[in-house]
């Protein structure tokens, strides 16, 4: 499936007020009734009481950074029933959301004879284009302040509306792909321009097989639900925090394989609970239904990281090779020869099991498809009926950052290549920046290493050289470890030696 032209995001209609419902604020930071539509006297409107309003203010909240070339500021229904109640001279500003202390001029008229003011049908804005348009001014908030009082009247205001120029700050476009029967979803492959400070983002969701009918975010280039599938919903999410640009996508392609790896294949976990930061054996059990025009199963993929001990087909030993990949969670086996009938394909190994609940998706792959295609096209499996593919830790979270490996010790550049510091973050639950920070005695920095990653076991590795590249003298170094994750922080320190 291809879709082609250009999308972007829609020009901001004329004539909608940014500020219709947002909050406005007096000077003490209270609610005051100037954004909701109404002009009525009593509850809508705001009215002073007494004639001594020089430099009171109100701020209007749009909710983000808005490109706006227009205000209006309607009286009150008190003022139009005494028409001498209106705003004799004010100032409007504007600030970023960025920069929300520093506020610039749109608009100024020390003496004021409107009952409405609109800064579209009065020379008060600050600045003009060469054809005498209002230049927008980007900002979120919106001040409004009185710089003129009448000694005798009192000051009654109805709304304050906003208007402004640009894009709309999100927008999707969705869409429905049928397949003709059941298909292997391979790679989800846009083109599209994001700026600074737009994104573009596609969403996915499969029309079968689902198990809560979510939508997924296509992070990766592959489909990430279960399959096959008769069909696929897809959805483009545009969005932009600078209203005068918007991100651009040209084109979305879908591919997939009317060949399937596996008829269908389900994934099951046995134990399903383990001891938080211990090593566990796991048998992790993948049921094929395989038919004669499948490609048959080559590799099988899970999502954790697993040191595999063992791997048997319908009770027997099969040949294989694996590897566990700690960055991406993931193990990835490759069997001696390719499975071509129904049965059960069992893997057994430790994992370190880390989080209150650790779900271990699974995916066949063949090789007649990788060379046909390129690329391994996963065919993810779905959990299996009756059983789990969840494991759920016990026990209280481990610390943030476990006790430190390092290997080898001591340490040579030119005997041993580089020196790994190995060790286990815990109780994480986000993703954030793993630090290996490397000191001379004097506290001079050598060497930074860094990971950005979630809960798992780290190996960072250090070659001897300094930022500049240079190979560090024999001695003693100190290093530091270091999480900073968003309701925590720890780091662990200690000392390695350089020998030559």
């Amino acid at each position: 499936m291809r879709a082609g032209g250009l999308l972007t995001l829609a020009p901001l209609p004329e004539g909608i007020n940014l500020a219709l419902g947002r909050t406005a604020l007096d000077e003490y930071g209270k609610k005051v009734p100037l954004t909701d539509g109404n002009v009525l006297a009593g509850g809508s409107e705001w009215i002073s009481g007494t004639p001594n309003v020089f430099g009171r203010t109100f701020t209007v909240d749009l909710g983000m950074d808005r490109a706006i070339n227009r205000v209006r500021l309607l009286p009150g229904g008190t003022a139009q029933v005494q028409p001498e109640y209106f705003v004799r001279g004010y100032r409007l500003e504007v600030s970023s959301e960025r920069q929300p202390e520093i506020w610039l001029r749109l608009a100024e008229q020390r003496a004021n004879f409107q009952m409405t003011v609109d800064t579209s049908q009065d020379t008060t804005w600050s600045t003009f284009d060469a054809a005498g348009n209002p230049v927008p001014r980007v900002g979120r908030y919106v001040r409004l302040t009185i710089i003129r009082e009448d000694r005798s009247n009192w000051v009654s205001l109805g709304d304050i509306e906003v208007y402004g120029t640009g894009y709309s700050s999100e927008g999707r476009l969705s869409g429905v792909l049928e397949f003709a029967g059941p298909v292997n979803i391979g790679r989800l492959l846009w083109q599209g321009e994001a700026l600074e400070g737009t994104q573009v983002r596609l969403w996915t969701r499969g029309r079968e097989g689902q198990q809560d009918g979510a939508w997924q975010e296509a992070s990766a280039a592959l489909f990430a639900g279960a399959e096959p599938q008769g069909g696929l919903d897809y959805q483009v999410e545009l969005t932009t925090a600078d209203p005068l640009i918007t991100p651009g996508l040209s084109q979305l392609s879908v591919e997939w394989d009317p060949v399937l790896v596996a008829r269908r294949s389900w994934g099951s976990v046995q134990p399903d609970t383990a001891r938080k930061g211990e090593y566990t054996t796991l048998t992790y059990r993948v049921d094929l239904e395989l038919e004669s025009g499948d490609y048959g199963v080559d590799y099988l993929q899970l999502g954790a990281t697993i040191g595999v001990e063992a791997v048997l087909f319908n009770g027997v030993p099969v040949e294989h090779q694996w590897r566990a990949d700690e960055s991406e969670g993931r193990t990835r086996i490759e069997l001696g020869q390719a499975l071509r009938e129904s049965g059960v394909l069992e893997v057994t190994g430790r994992a370190l099991v880390l989080q209150d609940r650790t779900v271990i998706l699974s995916s066949v792959g063949s090789r007649v498809q990788e060379s046909a295609a390129g690329y391994v096209n996963w065919q993810n499996a779905a959990e299996a009926p009756g059983a789990t593919w969840t494991v759920r830790g016990l026990g209280a979270p481990p610390r943030l950052i476990s006790a430190v490996e390092i290997s080898p010790r001591p340490f040579s550049p030119f005997r041993d290549g580089q020196v790994e510091f190995g060790f286990v973050v815990g109780n994480l639950q986000q993703e954030t920046e793993i630090s290996v920070e490397v000191f001379s005695l004097s506290g001079a920095k050598v060497r930074r290493l860094s990971q950005v990653g979630g809960a798992r076991a780290y190996s960072l590795a250090w070659d001897g050289r300094d930022q500049d590249g240079r190979i560090a003298a024999p001695g003693l170094y100190l290093y530091e470890i270091r999480v900073d994750a968003e309701d925590d922080a720890a780091s662990r320190t200690g000392t390695l030696v350089v020998a030559y």
